[in-house]
Parts: structure tokens; sequence; C-alpha cells
């Protein structure tokens, strides 16, 4: 955890994001972008002070495109990262998921230090849950049936799979699981 108040920025992503700043606003004085639906938090008014913030928080993936920011379904105006990487000051944090390499080289040139927090491990797993969760409802959202009685088929072992099995399980699915490991196939048994 940051320690003293800090000036952050939260810009783009996903309810994650969202999440994330109002959290941090308890602590920081903190600033958004790119969520026009979320208006209890201050957004950052455009020319702002080159060097004013502290740090940068971005979203996964950082982009889609190596240019705009990822704001899923939340800003109805595209926010480029080259736009938003001087209002960092100098050897400040920019925290963003699954950094491409020309973005981290974009940060790292504009003298920040670029942080990919979906590679932590705590991340990864917490994570876990609200993508096996939306996997599930996009099968009961496209399926003609029920998932009851259902015979699934989950390739690969990983984190996802370790929490979408007992879910569909619950539901009364059979469930296999195909994995490379043999240690994978012995956490799934």
């Amino acid at each position: 955890m940051l320690q003293k108040k800090q000036k952050l920025l939260v810009a783009g992503g996903d309810l994650r994001q969202i999440t994330a700043a109002r959290r941090l606003a308890q602590y920081h004085t903190v600033q958004v972008m790119g969520f026009d639906a979320a208006a209890e938090l201050p957004v950052l008014s455009h020319g702002a002070p080159h060097g004013a913030l502290d740090a940068l928080i971005l979203p996964m993936p950082v982009t889609r495109d190596g240019v705009f920011l990822h704001t899923p379904m939340y800003s109805g105006s595209a926010v480029s990262l080259q736009s938003l990487l001087p209002l960092v000051k100098h050897g400040g944090l920019v925290a963003g998921g699954r950094w491409t390499e020309s973005e981290l080289r974009m940060a790292e040139q504009a003298g920040l230090r670029p942080v990919d927090y979906s590679t932590r491990e705590e991340f990864a797993v917490r994570n876990a849950v609200p993508t096996a969760e939306g996997a599930l409802q996009l099968a009961m959202e496209e399926l003609p049936v029920t998932i009851h009685g259902l015979h699934c088929v989950i390739l690969g072992a990983g984190r996802i799979s370790r929490v979408l099995q007992p879910m569909l399980r619950a539901m009364g699915a059979y469930v296999t699981v195909v994995a490379r490991r043999c240690s994978h196939i012995a956490w799934t048994e």
C-alpha cells in the first residue's frame, strides 16, 4: 500500500477499475478518466498539468490496439495511452495489466516505472473468480439447455478451471478436465 497520500489517476477499464478507484479514494486523492458511468468520482480535466500525478492505474489489458486504453462499455470517448503518460511525475508508477512490449517501452521512455499487476499471483487468483463466473454466465445465456445434467469439458486445469469446476458441479454438471500436466490432473481429482 502507498504510505503517504498520493495523487492518483485511474484510467479506463471495467468495474474492477471503478472499484479500485473507490477504495483508493479512501486514502488518496483519486481522479478518473474513461468512466462516463462513474460520475461520483472526480474526473480528471483535460489540460491537467504535466507531472502532477504520483501514479497512474491502467486497465487490463492496457490497450487493445497499442494506442487507446481499453474502456469497454464505460466511455464514449477514446483515451490514448501516450496522452496520459506525461501527467505522471518522472519516476512515477504506472500500473497496468498485460502490457505489450511497445507499451512498456513507451512508459519507460517517458521516465516512468511500469508494473504489470496481472503477473502477481494474488491478483491472478482473485481474478479467476469473476472470469469463471463470466464463463458460466455466457454458457447459461448461449446454451439452449440447462447446465444441470450437462457433460462439460474444461481445457486446462489452471486457476480459472479450479474455480469453474466446483461451480459447474454444484449446478449438477458432469465435469471432465483435460490438462497437459499430471500435477494439474491430480489437483483436479
